[in-house]
């Protein structure tokens, strides 16, 4: 069966063709949802996900750098996990610091936070909102699709189905090294020291300002030792 989520070679934007990049990260994400839904484990399809995507400031190329899970694909996938990987709402605490709603979750396996606030969160309840976020985020990561760039449509109020993101290639570029990079070493633990130590880094974070050249390296021995796991 085909699984393309919608893709295309161009997409119109404001009636503008613009060309169609698939970054690594993309390409990451459609491979693990498409063994997940062939798998039939979950109960996906393809209309649970939608593709993620985000045009250069110049408005020149549209660029695909994820893929969206909906809310309910969500629930599909809690539905089936065993047990005691499953969210449940006895593992779950609530606070209000000000304006902002907190959804704590702790199995003593994981522990993830669902916020929302004015900031970012527009619709009229706040707690339903901060819920969804923490219940997604820690199915998605019992699921390991947290770890491939499969994001829930409740993580951000850019995520709805359609909406476009406009960022400059610079921002764009950097953001997508830094997710690919927190994702391997939250898989691969053990390799952390030995590559901040090898490009003096201290976080995750920078990986910014290192030369195109060392981000391409490092990217590279991840994906290979991705590849042989």
């Amino acid at each position: 069966m085909n699984h393309n989520f919608g893709e295309k070679k161009t997409e119109n934007v404001k009636g503008v063709e613009l060309p169609v990049w698939q970054t690594p990260k993309y390409a990451q994400s459609r491979d693990k949802a498409i063994e997940m839904i062939e798998s039939g484990k979950y109960g996906l399809t393809d209309g649970d996900f939608w593709i993620l995507m985000n045009t250069y400031a110049n408005g020149k190329k549209m660029m695909y750098t994820g893929l969206i899970l909906s809310h309910n694909g969500c629930l599909k996938i809690n539905d089936r996990l065993d047990s005691k990987d499953q969210c449940k709402g006895q593992y779950l605490t609530w606070q209000r610091d000000g304006d902002t709603i907190l959804v704590f979750y702790n199995d003593g396996d994981l522990f993830e936070v669902g916020e929302a606030s004015p900031k970012n969160c527009k619709n009229d309840y706040p707690y339903a909102m901060a819920l969804k976020r923490c219940q997604d985020r820690v199915i998605l990561k019992k699921s390991k699709l947290a770890y491939y760039g499969v994001y829930s449509e409740v993580e951000a109020e850019e995520f709805r189905q359609n909406e476009i993101r406009e960022y400059n290639n610079e921002e764009i570029l950097n953001n997508t090294y830094q997710s690919f990079l927190d994702d391997f070493l939250f898989r691969f633990p053990q390799y952390q020291k030995s590559i901040f130590e090898q490009y003096k880094m201290t976080k995750v974070e920078d990986v910014k300002n290192l030369p195109a050249e060392v981000v391409d390296e490092i990217i590279t021995k991840a994906k290979n030792i991705m590849g042989g796991k």
